[in-house]
């Protein structure tokens, strides 16, 4: 689903890869029945653990993520840890990382990202920070699109050609190719029907 949303993801997400060797997990517009979007790569015995142990709720790493904004190395969060949270990870290869988060539209993503050999550098922190908020800015601030190029979207999903766009929302058909120009462009699209797929996953119509 995230490389429907953010197209080019795994071209452009590769310094997430290069950088969080250990795995990460990213999720976007958080809500109390948790992400709308996530992925993660965290190893499997990890997340069985993490969700056997139900230790969302006492995870000091997810808790710095949930009422800040911001970048962070988890070894800087000073939340309390009860449970141990944090040496459980060590044992299963997380040791050293990095929580992104940030709220827009309303609601909250996260990137989180491990390493199991050292801290990330200054860097490569604000490397994936940058990568983050744009991604943050894709996914939840509907790419800036306007509310004209959202309805010549719409008309297209629902199967009018252009000239019958063009009629319906009394534009001409210059008018409404350069509104669809402009909403590939800002979706990163090939074509308008991937424009019109990328706004849909995104729930842009809704």
């Amino acid at each position: 689903m995230i490389p429907l949303l953010i197209p080019n993801f795994d071209a452009d997400g590769s310094p997430l890869v290069e950088i969080a060797t250990g795995g990460y997990v990213l999720g976007f517009g958080l809500s109390w029945k948790g992400p709308e979007h996530l992925v993660t790569t965290f190893s499997p015995a990890w997340r069985a653990i993490y969700e056997q142990k139900n230790l969302y709720h006492a995870d000091p790493i997810l808790m710095w993520g949930l009422t800040s904004n911001g970048a962070k190395r988890w070894s800087a969060v000073r939340f309390p840890d009860p449970l141990g949270v944090n040496r459980l990870a060590g044992e299963y290869g997380l040791r050293f990382g990095a929580m992104f988060s940030r709220k827009s539209s309303g609601r909250r993503s996260f990137l989180s990202v491990t390493r199991p050999d050292r801290e990330l550098t200054d860097s490569e922190i604000e490397v994936l920070h940058t990568l983050f908020k744009t991604w943050v800015e894709i996914v939840m601030d509907k790419a800036t699109l306007s509310d004209g190029e959202l309805s010549v979207l719409r008309c297209f999903r629902d199967g009018m050609a252009q000239r019958e766009t063009a009629e319906l929302l009394n534009l001409s058909e210059s008018a409404v190719k350069a509104r669809a120009i402009k909403a590939q462009g800002k979706l990163d699209a090939k074509t308008r029907t991937q424009a019109v797929a990328i706004a849909m996953s995104r729930g842009y119509f809704d």
